[in-house]
């Protein structure tokens, strides 16, 4: 765990990032030229938000680089903690500039890029926190000499109801200054838009930060799963052996005892038919690492609700432990000449469509 509360925090610089336009490549950039003056309140208010981000399992994680060449994060970062102010703003310029070229579509948002140098006061390791942050409106209640108004705000950020921010961190492992890269610093990401369904901003981990995600196991097992059931639904065309298939991507993570995801070794043991095997092999297996740690904490909400979907968005909703008691499939004449449309104990639907989508 990252000792936020304790931090020390040293400097604080701010610059604006505005959204790509039709016009230009990227996003742009406009400067601060000096260093920030903050109370006490705004460090409280800056480490609570950063505490809040490090304890969400779901959207927190601890990754490594990946970029550490000449004009990348890494290299413009390293040893900022030696720099005069001149120098720091500087770098701080350079930062702000490669995170705006990084957006370069028109729907990634602009708001503040903030810089913080900290230091861990027991340690004397730096920390070095970048945050993305972007902005919202939101109305104050006043009143004076008995008069009540309410006031327009905007240019709101970092506010507790909405964290539209995302959030690096670069912290020392170790004073020796032989050491470089992963030796030398650990990486953090939080991406407060991530969601279970999705995957963190890659203009922001990979592109901005010079991140990789390849060694952490929770977005890996999310990989793995996501991009096995799309494959399944997309290329196995009979009901029930993509529904057999769905099921043993699900009891690989909820009933088996393995405590590794190997790709290849799911391809073998599940895919009969050998085009299915090359074509999974290519699509899904050449793009994960050859095994990783088993972790399913983005994965709860898809391992635990069991979702059939037919056409026009209508679709069978619930729990996985009972799904398959309690919803059936009538696909043979003698099963529909068994059921009793004036029984209580279940309900005769008819649905127009086929199932194409089991998850």
């Amino acid at each position: 765990m990252l000792p936020i509360n304790s931090l020390t925090i040293k400097r604080v610089i701010m610059h604006k990032i505005i959204a790509k336009s039709h016009a230009s490549p990227t996003a742009t950039t406009e400067y601060e030229n000096s260093i920030l003056v903050v109370d006490e309140r705004v460090v409280s208010t800056i480490k609570q938000r950063l505490v809040d981000a490090a304890g969400k399992e779901s959207r927190a994680f601890e990754l490594e680089f990946s970029n550490t060449s000449p004009g990348s994060f890494y290299s413009i970062c390293h040893n900022i903690k030696d720099l005069n102010s001149d120098d720091f703003i500087s770098r701080s310029q350079e930062m702000s500039e490669l995170l705006a070229s990084a957006q370069t579509r028109t729907y990634m948002p602009g708001g503040y890029f903030i810089l913080i140098e900290s230091e861990d006061p027991s340690t004397r390791l730096a920390m070095y926190i970048v945050i993305k942050a972007e902005l919202h409106e939101a109305l104050k209640y006043e009143s004076e000499n008995d008069q009540s108004r309410i006031q327009f705000l905007d240019k709101i950020f970092l506010s507790p109801s909405q964290k539209l921010f995302k959030l690096g961190i670069l912290h020392e492992k170790s004073i020796d200054y032989n050491l470089e890269g992963n030796a030398k610093y650990g990486c953090f990401l939080f991406d407060d838009q991530f969601r279970s369904d999705g995957n963190p901003a890659e203009y922001f981990y990979k592109e901005f930060l010079g991140f990789t995600i390849y060694k952490n196991s929770k977005i890996q097992s999310k990989l793995f799963y996501d991009s096995t059931k799309a494959f399944i639904i997309s290329n196995v065309t009979e009901y029930e052996l993509k529904n057999d298939l769905l099921s043993a991507l699900r009891l690989t993570f909820t009933t088996s005892t393995d405590s590794l995801i190997t790709p290849s070794n799911f391809c073998s043991q599940y895919f009969q038919n050998q085009d299915l095997k090359e074509k999974y092999t290519r699509e899904v297996v050449r793009s994960l690492p050859a095994s990783f740690v088993k972790d399913r904490i983005l994965l709860d909400r898809a391992l635990t609700t069991r979702k059939l979907d037919f056409p026009e968005k209508i679709n069978v909703v619930g729990p996985e432990i009972s799904f398959d008691d309690k919803v059936q499939i009538i696909n043979t004449p003698e099963s529909f000449m068994q059921l009793d449309s004036a029984s209580h104990e279940y309900t005769i639907l008819k649905i127009k469509g086929k199932p194409f989508n089991n998850e």
